[in-house]
C-alpha cells in the first residue's frame, strides 16, 4: 500500500460503486463462467482493458477499493502491483471472488470486475 489519500476531485466510492452497478451498465468485456479457461480468460480481458485505458501508472500504481463487503467504508487505497499480472485470479484466491473496483492515479478511468449471473464482467467508465 502506497497511501489512503486521494487527490482532490477524485470520484467518491459510493459514485465508483454505481459506475459499476447501475442498470444501464454495459461491459467492456463479458466472459461466461461456464467456460473452463473462465478465469484465465477474466485475467487476460482485466488486463487488456486496464492497459487499454492507460489505468495503471508506468511504476505500477492505482488506486484499489478494499475487495470485500465494507471496502466502502474503508475507501480508495493507493497501490503498486509488484506481481503485475493475474489480478482478478489474484483476488479471488483471496476473497472467494473476483470482484473489485480499480482507478487510475488521475482518478478519470475506472476498471472494475462484476460477477452478474452466469457471467463475469470487466466495466470500464470513464469520469469527467
Amino acid at each position: 500500500m502506497l497511501d489512503r489519500e486521494v487527490p482532490d476531485g477524485f470520484p467518491d466510492v459510493m459514485s465508483a460503486i454505481y459506475a459499476v452497478n447501475g442498470i444501464e451498465v454495459e461491459p467492456a468485456v463479458s466472459v461466461s463462467d461456464s467456460l473452463p479457461d473462465a478465469h484465465t480468460q477474466v485475467d487476460h480481458a482485466w488486463a487488456a482493458q486496464a492497459a487499454a485505458h492507460e489505468l495503471i501508472g508506468d511504476d505500477g500504481a492505482f488506486y484499489i477499493l478494499a475487495p470485500d463487503a465494507r471496502g466502502h467504508e474503508v475507501g480508495w487505497i493507493h497501490v503498486r502491483d509488484s506481481i503485475g499480472s493475474e489480478l482478478p485470479s489474484r483476488i479471488r484466491v483471496g476473497t472467494g471472488n473476483a470482484e473489485f473496483l480499480t482507478v487510475s492515479e488521475n482518478g478519470r478511468v475506472l476498471c472494475a470486475v462484476s460477477t452478474e449471473e452466469s457471467d463475469t464482467w470487466i466495466v470500464v467508465h470513464r469520469f469527467s
